[in-house]
């Protein structure tokens, strides 16, 4: 008898150390979904903060699931690990390219600075450069592509994981807790949609270099393009970048959403 009063107070123990943790990790839910929030009057400073929130958030999954041992709330916490390296592997990569090609454009142009109106001969000397940043900024979009969709895979576990086991919260904290998790993975659903679109821009840009770049020496110049040079070159690159901006704001709005939805969790 007494261990059986024994075994009952482990499980309750172990219940509770499970809600404490869905609590920290609702609470953490609700400072990103502020931070988000002040993030577009701030800068990159905000992100930094934001970034390391959502890891220690993993932290309380892991807590969680020592008793659970669910495998889609695992595989929820690994697949944000997974995309946080090639994020950061991929983000070195291209930074590194990057500041070897900006030194081949400073060496490209001694003497150059950005106070002074650039010449054609300057340009047509740097636009060669200005190619292979194209094609640097191309061979990001894979990398980009990879960490979102494992963002997608994580964030399509957690959403699994409250739908099949939504008995162990109250129904409404649980609904929208689904309901959030929801509007957090069609958010990387349309970042990755919008990486897509920005890498089809670029190899536009890269096949219209030509005309691109008579246009800018026209700039340089201070003559009047054709109509048509100009129309061309802007319809092929606004419409793509108009529909990636809608897709961005569209994308962080459900973020917030999303967030806030989730942050009912702290209620538990």
């Amino acid at each position: 008898m007494n261990q059986k009063i024994l075994d009952n107070r482990e499980k309750t123990m172990e219940k509770s150390n499970f809600i404490r943790q869905f609590e920290d990790f609702g609470i953490k839910m609700y400072v990103l979904a502020i931070l988000s929030i002040i993030s577009i009057f701030t800068g990159s400073f905000i992100q930094l903060i934001m970034f390391i929130i959502m890891l220690l958030s993993l932290k309380n999954i892991k807590d969680a699931n020592l008793e659970l041992q669910n495998e889609e709330l695992e595989k929820f916490r690994k697949y944000i690990i997974y995309a946080v390296i090639v994020g950061i592997v991929g983000a070195l990569i291209i930074i590194v390219i990057a500041v070897i090609v900006a030194f081949l454009f400073i060496s490209a142009i001694p003497g150059f600075t950005f106070s002074d109106p650039i010449t054609v001969s300057e340009f047509e000397d740097i636009a060669p450069l200005i190619r292979i940043l194209l094609l640097v900024l191309l061979g990001g979009f894979p990398v980009g592509a990879v960490a979102l969709g494992l963002l997608l895979i994580a964030w399509e576990n957690f959403q699994m994981f409250l739908k099949r086991n939504a008995g162990l919260f109250p129904n409404t904290v649980a609904a929208k807790a689904i309901e959030g998790s929801g509007k957090i993975k069609k958010s990387y659903l349309y970042l990755l949609i919008s990486l897509i679109i920005g890498e089809v821009l670029v190899l536009i840009a890269i096949f219209i270099f030509p005309q691109i770049e008579t246009l800018i020496i026209h700039f340089i110049e201070e003559t009047t393009p054709s109509m048509g040079l100009l129309g061309g070159v802007v319809a092929a690159l606004a419409i793509p970048g108009i529909v990636i901006v809608i897709l961005g704001i569209v994308s962080f709005i459900l973020m917030i959403i999303g967030y806030f939805k989730l942050s009912e969790l702290k209620h538990l």
